[in-house]
Order: C-alpha cells, then structure tokens, then sequence
C-alpha cells in the first residue's frame, strides 16, 4: 500500500487534466496504486500488486480499454518538464540513468528513444510515477528474531515484486534506531533521497549513500562511517564482490537482497556464491512471488561468519 500523501504529491507533477481525474479516484483505491503510467498516444494506467488497470474520466478505475482516458504527446512533454522542474540541463545524470526522484522519495521512470553511445534517452514517450511508500513493521518479525540482540548478515531472496525492497526499507528502519547503519542507495529506492534528505524513516543512526555505485559506496562506507551494518539493494554484479567481502572481513553485517526464484538458483551465480561461500551471509530468506509479496517461504542458515 502507498502513502496517500505521497499519491497526492506526485500529482503535482501530472499536467492539469490528467492530474484532476486522477484526483477523482476514491481515497481506498488511491492508496492502493503503485504506478500511474502516461504513455504517449495511449491509455492512462495504473498498477496496483502487479495488475494493470485504466482509468476512467471519472477518475475509476476499470479493466476495459474503452473507458480508458488517453494520454498525448503533449501530456508527455508538460509532465517531463514538471518532473525536471522546468530545468532539463539539471537533471542531465538522472535523466541518463532513466529516473527522476521527486518529492516524498516518489520516483519517475523515463522511457523514449536512445540518442548516442551512452543511449541517454532523449526523446521522451512514456513516464512511469513509482509512488513511494514504506509498510515499516512487514520486518519487524524478523528483526526481532535475527537482530535484536546483535547484527547478523542476510539475504533477501525472491523474483520482482515479491517485496525485498519493502523488507529493506522496513528493516533499516528498526536496524537505524539500535546500531550504525550505511545505506548504499544506488536507484534512491530505500532511503528514498529528495534534495538530499531521506523521505523514508530509515532510522537515527543510518548513513545514506544515495546514487552511489555498491562498490564505490560500500567501499566509502567502510572508510569513513565504520558502519555495524551495511544494506544495499539488488547484489550480484563482479564488481561489488570485493568490497563486500573486505567489508566482511573489517567486521561489518551486510543486508542486502538478490533478484532469483530459489536458494539453489541464486546459488549457480559466481557472484552470489563466493560471497556465501566465504561467509558473508549467514541467513537467507525466500520470499514468495508477488501474489504474496513479503510474505516469507524459508529460512536457511548459511554458515557461520568470519568474524
């Protein structure tokens, strides 16, 4: 479920017309939208826990494409300028790496045609307004079971949408109020970083690394801020192997999740298995797929920590 607040706050940054509709959908289906989509010459849609929907003039929402009101080109330029606040130039790095973050942590991805090597989009078709929010007790359970006496390393494994990074942002904001904590936040997904400031209650004791690469960050973390625990999101590339095990082995816990549908899966990656293997982690948790996101499959104990 979203935060109604922050559903109200990405409408401002939704042209007039469609921003009024939208502002017709009733307060109980509100909060549940996930996404409002504008794509260029087509229907306005919505998600809500992985299924799509349109929405209707009267701000409804409906199955049926009939009803649907349709977004113009013209929709899509006014929304990008909104979402840059009318200073393109300025969010020139963002706009590379295919989102915006806006006010109350809410982000907005872009789509469009590739324009030269770096393939920056640069000609905008379709806007993606992920609406943030931060269901703060779907971790308590399992902090109370794995951290409330001392900080331990996990990972958080399951598909897209099973809810790791809800777990995440729900864990750190236990873990932030009992130990240091660094946060590097590569896509601004856990913190959910606005100007700078966290819009996520990620605890008083966290360090937010925001837009970092893993690597860079968790080496930076390690260096300056000698964090108890280190959380990032999505692991798995060849690069973050090496700081995460010299953090690993300066004493640091690290949380962090993985994109895979089993242990045994996620098990075959190089990556992911020399990290388990040298004893970076010492739980895994599973989580179901998102027709029961956060809800919990299994818990593996790894194998004992190096330090």
């Amino acid at each position: 479920m979203n935060n109604l607040n922050n559903f109200k706050k990405v409408l401002k940054y939704i042209p007039n017309d469609i921003s009024e509709i939208l502002m017709h959908t009733s307060s109980a289906d509100a909060e549940q939208i996930n996404e409002i989509r504008l794509r260029a010459g087509r229907p306005l849609s919505v998600s809500i826990r992985g299924r799509n929907y349109f929405i209707t003039e009267r701000g409804s929402i409906t199955e049926h494409i009939s009803l649907a009101v349709k977004c113009t080109k013209h929709h899509i330029d006014e929304a990008f300028k909104m979402v840059c606040d009318y200073s393109i130039h300025s969010f020139e790095k963002e706009i590379a790496k295919g989102f915006i973050t806006i006010e109350g942590g809410n982000r907005v991805g872009i789509s469009g045609t590739a324009s030269g090597e770096q393939d920056n989009v640069k000609s905008i078709n379709g806007l993606n307004y992920r609406i943030a929010g931060q269901a703060v007790m779907a971790g308590e359970s399992l902090y109370h079971q794995f951290f409330e006496l001392m900080p331990v390393s996990m990972l958080l494994v399951g598909e897209p949408l099973s809810g790791k990074t809800t777990l995440l942002k729900s864990l750190c904001y236990f873990l932030g109020r009992r130990y240091r904590v660094s946060i590097v936040d590569e896509r601004s997904e856990i913190a959910a970083c606005y100007m700078g400031i966290p819009q996520n209650d990620v605890g008083v004791f966290t360090d937010v690394f925001d837009r970092f690469n893993k690597a860079a960050g968790i080496e930076t973390a390690v260096r300056v801020m000698s964090p108890q625990i280190i959380v990032c999101d999505e692991i798995g590339g060849s690069e973050e192997t090496v700081p995460l095990l010299s953090a690993l082995n300066t004493g640091v816990r690290l949380l962090a999740s993985v994109h895979g549908k089993s242990f045994e899966e996620v098990m075959k990656r190089p990556q992911i298995k020399a990290l388990i293997d040298n004893g970076a982690f010492e739980y895994g948790v599973l989580l179901s797929d998102s027709r029961q996101p956060g809800q919990v499959l299994e818990i593996r104990r790894f194998g004992r920590m190096l330090k």
